[in-house]
Parts: C-alpha cells; sequence; structure tokens
C-alpha cells in the first residue's frame, strides 16, 4: 500500500498487479450466516476488504488517476501533507537514536491514528493535542520520552506548516488515510481501526462493505466512531 519517503522510494506510489477487490474479498474466514442467509465474513477480512479500498483510493488520489466521486473527497495536495507528518515523525525519531528496524510493527500507524484523533480538537487546539497525542503514541510503542516528544513536536510543526487554509478536515481524512494504509494489519490496530478506518466508511467505502462493517460491530459502538 502507500508508503512514506521514509519506508523507501515515493510517498504514495500506485500500485500495479494487485489484484481485484474481488480477490481479497474470498480470503479469510467465513462467519455463520446472518439473518438473510447470506454468509458473514469474518470481522477480520471485511477490515481487510476495507482497509485494500482505502488503500487504493490514496494512491488514485495521489497518482491522479481517473476516480470516482468519493476519492474526490481527497486531493493529491491533502495526501501529500499526510505523507510528510509521517516523514516528519520517523526522520526525527531515527535522527534521535531510534532507527526504523527497531520498531515495533504498528509505531508509524499509532502515531498518524493518533494525529487524526487530536485534529478533532480544531485548528486551534490541535498544536498542543497534537503533540502531546504523538508523544503518547510512540512512548506507548516503546520508544524514549525524548525522541517521542521531538517527533510530537515535528508531526504539529509540519501539520501546521503545510495544512492549506480551510483545508483542515480533508487534510485530517488523508491522515486518517495514511494510517490505513501503512497499517501492517488494522484487525490488530484498534486505534487505526476505531479513529481512522470506521470515520472514513460512509463516504469512501461500498455500500457492501459499510454494510458488513456495521454488523461487526458491538451494540455499543457506531460505525464512524473516531
Amino acid at each position: 500500500m502507500c508508503r512514506s519517503k521514509a519506508e523507501g522510494g515515493r510517498r504514495c506510489r500506485g500500485r500495479r498487479g494487485r489484484g481485484s477487490l474481488a480477490t481479497v474479498d474470498s480470503t479469510g474466514s467465513s462467519a455463520p450466516p446472518g439473518p438473510s442467509g447470506r454468509m458473514r465474513r469474518s470481522r477480520a477480512a471485511v477490515l481487510q476488504a476495507a482497509q485494500k479500498q482505502l488503500g487504493d483510493l490514496l494512491d488514485a488520489a495521489v497518482s491522479a488517476a481517473p476516480v470516482d466521486s468519493a476519492a474526490a473527497l481527497v486531493s493529491a495536495a491533502d495526501a501529500d501533507v499526510a505523507g510528510q507528518v509521517a516523514d516528519a515523525i520517523t526522520a526525527t525519531l531515527e535522527a534521535h537514536g531510534c532507527p526504523r528496524g527497531n520498531w515495533q510493527n504498528h509505531l508509524l500507524c499509532g502515531a498518524l491514528a493518533a494525529v487524526a484523533q487530536a485534529m478533532k480538537a480544531g485548528e486551534d487546539l490541535a498544536k498542543t493535542a497534537v503533540t502531546e497525542g504523538v508523544t503518547a503514541a510512540l512512548t506507548a510503542g516503546g520508544m524514549p520520552r525524548l525522541p517521542a516528544g521531538l517527533a510530537g513536536r515535528a508531526a504539529t510543526d509540519t501539520l501546521m506548516k503545510l495544512t492549506p487554509v480551510r483545508h483542515w478536515e480533508d487534510v485530517r481524512r488523508a491522515v486518517q488515510l495514511q494510517a490505513v494504509s501503512i497499517c501492517p494489519n488494522v484487525a490488530e490496530h484498534p486505534e487505526v481501526e476505531q479513529y481512522c478506518l470506521r470515520p472514513l466508511a460512509s463516504n469512501l467505502l461500498s455500500s457492501a462493505i459499510q454494510r458488513e462493517l456495521a454488523e461487526s460491530l458491538p451494540d455499543d459502538r457506531s460505525l464512524s466512531a473516531g
């Protein structure tokens, strides 16, 4: 899926030959039939299909490929800001003795999920919220406090410097897409699922996957949580 420059290469390179969504949908176990009698896929299989669909939309936005109206909700410029936030976190950690090879699998996508969640506070309050959120996510992922705090400030500085006026929610959406796209497995990362994938569902996912996601939720949770 979409990879940042720090992961090696272009920020979000379009993918070729990855197979259709139907191919991905056919993998993964199935749950017992639902009330309608149709076979229900497992929660992990539904999240895998949703992750692939959102990654495809992000790649299309960055490569300016023809896409449907849903993908137009994310521009290449907004996606580039999200990628540069990821790069700023990565570069700062590596510059302060935390090489990528020593990171936990979900470190960067967790930090981006924290950015997206902190951005809900609004542009006026986000400076502190993003720094604190990224710092907390990185320290929870095993990073020392000092480089984690510096990476949190780097993420905030990049976000505030590059986000165009009146594009706050657009960039937040792009950060959510970036987190989903680089996550090794959304089914095993509840913060990315809750703060990034599910809030994108109603605008960007197919109606079939939206329905399956809603069916996989506990009764006290909303599809748009996050």
